[in-house]
Formats: structure tokens, sequence, C-alpha cells
């Protein structure tokens, strides 16, 4: 068991408040993206081996939250998602930290289109960690990143 992987969201607890750039349209080469500001709160379970964490988009008018489960026999992270608009948990990503970065991958559907997701965190180590995503419409041979979050403690 990875101790760099079992406690790669140890950093991720508490509150948060979060800058967002989410890319008005996917899929089709736009350059063009939202700014929005939200606020997350992120709790650790179990040992830290289940990190959740719920983020109201009040302006967009529903609730987000992400469910994660650490596997020790796989030494990998699951990753869920929730949106309160439809209250379906959408397929996961799997992966694991390594040297404070983590990359997790899944497929999944975007509209009709079969995508592959994955999202990373970096800057895990510092006050300011970040998370992305990206998708590949072509089976991971390119990727176009469509939403970053940076992540700051309130004053």
């Amino acid at each position: 068991m990875s101790a760099t992987s079992r406690n790669g969201f140890d950093f991720n607890h508490g509150e948060w408040r979060v800058s967002h750039r989410k890319l008005r349209a996917r899929g089709v080469g736009s350059g063009e993206w939202d700014q929005f500001e939200t606020r997350t709160d992120a709790q650790l379970l179990m040992g830290g081996t289940v990190s959740i964490d719920e983020t109201d988009f009040t302006d967009r008018g529903f609730k987000g939250m992400s469910l994660r489960l650490y596997d020790p026999a796989q030494d990998q992270w699951a990753i869920y998602w929730i949106n309160s608009s439809d209250g379906a948990m959408q397929p996961p990503v799997f992966g694991r930290f390594t040297d404070g970065k983590g990359v997790f991958e899944g497929d999944d559907l975007d509209g009709v289109r079969p995508i592959r997701v994955r999202f990373e965190w970096t800057g895990t180590e510092t006050a300011t960690p970040q998370w992305s995503q990206a998708f590949s419409y072509d089976d991971g041979q390119s990727w176009e990143t469509n939403w970053v979050m940076l992540f700051r403690r309130p004053q």
C-alpha cells in the first residue's frame, strides 16, 4: 500500500473558496470560458479512506457532491460525482496519487458521445490545490481541458 496514494486526499478537508473556469462548449474547439466562485465543504471519514465534499452552485441552481473511496487492495481511489439536478451518480474515475499529484481516469458519455474522462489534482501540498477535468473524444489520443478549479481557504 502506497502511503502517498492512500493519504492523497488528506489535504482536502474543511471549508474552501473555489474559483472555477469552465469551458462554455466542450468538444467543439471553443476557447470561451465561464468564470465563477463557489464554496465547498469537505470531510475525511473512515481514517481518511473516504473523502466527500459538497459544493453549492447557487447561481446555477444545483448542488454537487464528490464521493471518493480508497481501495487498499488495488491501491487506488474511485471518484464519483453526484449532481442534485438529476440525483444520478456518474460513472467513476480511478487512479492514485504519486508525489502529490493525483491522476484519475474513466469512461463516460458527453451527451451521447463516448468519452474518456481525466481528473487531475495538483498542488496538493500547497495552500492552493487545483483540480482539472479533461475529456478525450478519441480514446485518450488527445485531451481537452474543460473545467479548472483553484481552491483556497476562506478568510
